[in-house]
């Protein structure tokens, strides 16, 4: 029951407390140290244990752009003790002999990214966001209404014993691929569904990775093997992974009706013994795949971020990497309209943001797009010429160095972050 109401004021508030709004309150506090930032989550967030849905047992492949970014906001020489160097990509096309590889030593001795656990992932960042001072967390509660109002925008929230309203110029909705607020608010999306699940889980094999990734594409869509840390975060023996395993959406109670012993073996056959055997399989968790836009990513006083405005298949891990560019390209845009004394939530502000964001998002939708269009065919013709792709790239180091640059967020220009002097 709710017994007390109160009022608040922030100059930003971020709606949804998982791992892209919590790193989208730390830029903004970064790159507006002066301005005052909510944070408000349906779950509640609690540092040592946090119970928010997207901070479970998955993993996260960071590229090497977005390790730059928790640079920047201090977070990355604490997270990177859980993080897995990925030293060596291997892409093969099963039954076929086209394949591609990528190195660190073709990346100057650098990791090509890291894959972290995310429950370690929303520790750390749990963490930086407690010992901001310009940042103010609500959870658990939950945001029933974001309406215009003349001063910018209210927001009515909900705890278990108190209703607030908070009155911001700027609200970022972050709330998930569903978002609820963006159903409220009448924002449509256009959805892609690719009719496909993906299977994801922990898997130990009998060899140890070494850092290499792989990410094989198969009749039924693509399996992508993720180097991870063992549990006693030793880098050089472990032989854990993150498996992303693409299957249709037909063959999913199939899938999960498995026996560990079952699922193992078609895994094996499916991937082949690039690890050796398959040992051991953790919890297995699924989530549709779909391709979702949101059709309206800017309202006066409004911007959809993360999952709530686009989503993308998971293969060639670039869903949150293009979100968090998205996250700092907004950011940037924000601090320098604040310097020119421009409203934070006007529209002409919000619409330099998405202008200026728009090209990275159609470059990597469509990258995720096509890969899952081109290596689904079983069209001969398409067949041959995406074997002879994947040949070029290995002949030509141009080529190669393209894609990798752009899988790894090198492509295209950066937000105008402000650095440290």
């Amino acid at each position: 029951m709710v017994t007390t109401e109160h009022k608040e004021s922030f100059d930003i508030t971020v709606v949804g407390g998982g791992m892209v709004g919590l790193a989208q309150a730390l830029l903004l506090a970064h790159q507006l140290p002066n301005t005052r930032i909510a944070v408000i989550e349906n779950f509640a967030l609690n540092v040592d244990t946090p119970l928010q849905p997207s901070f479970d047992g998955r993993a996260t492949a960071l590229s090497a752009s977005s390790v730059e970014l928790l640079e920047l906001l201090a977070v990355w020489p604490s997270l990177q003790h859980y993080a897995q160097a990925i030293r060596h990509v291997h892409v093969s096309d099963r039954g076929h002999v086209g394949k591609a590889e990528y190195s660190d030593a073709e990346n100057g001795d650098m990791p090509l990214g890291y894959v972290v656990d995310n429950t370690a992932f929303g520790q750390q960042l749990l963490n930086a966001c407690a010992k901001n001072v310009s940042i103010t967390t609500f959870a658990p509660a939950q945001v029933t209404s974001v309406v215009p109002v003349a001063t910018g925008m209210r927001v009515d929230v909900v705890t278990a014993d108190t209703q607030c309203v908070i009155s911001s110029s700027l609200v970022v909705i972050a709330d998930g691929v569903d978002s609820a607020l963006r159903h409220k608010l009448g924002v449509g999306t256009r959805v892609h569904d690719y009719q496909q699940v993906a299977v994801i889980a922990n898997v130990a094999f009998s060899e140890p990775h070494c850092g290499s990734a792989f990410e094989r594409f198969t009749d039924e869509g693509p399996l992508a093997v993720l180097p991870m840390l063992n549990a006693e975060n030793k880098r050089q023996t472990s032989n854990r992974t993150a498996v992303v395993w693409t299957r249709p959406k037909a063959a999913l109670d199939e899938t999960l009706a498995w026996s560990d012993g079952e699922f193992l073996a078609q895994l094996q056959r499916r991937f082949g013994y690039r690890l050796g055997a398959c040992l051991r399989v953790g919890e297995r968790n699924f989530y549709e795949l779909k391709m979702v836009f949101a059709c309206e990513q800017v309202r006066r006083g409004i911007v959809f971020m993360g999952n709530a405005a686009h989503f993308l298949h998971p293969v060639a891990g670039q869903g949150f990497n293009l979100a968090v560019r998205d996250c700092a390209q907004l950011s940037a845009v924000l601090a320098e309209a604040n310097e020119r004394g421009e409203a934070l939530g006007s529209l002409p502000v919000l619409q330099r943001y998405l202008e200026a964001q728009q090209t990275d998002q159609a470059i990597t939708s469509q990258l995720s797009h096509n890969f899952i269009r081109v290596f689904a065919s079983s069209h001969p013709a398409v067949q041959l010429g995406r074997n002879m792709g994947l040949l070029s790239m290995a002949l030509f180091g141009g080529l190669k160095q393209q894609l990798f640059g752009q899988m790894m967020g090198k492509a295209l220009p950066r937000a105008a972050l402000k650095r440290p002097q």
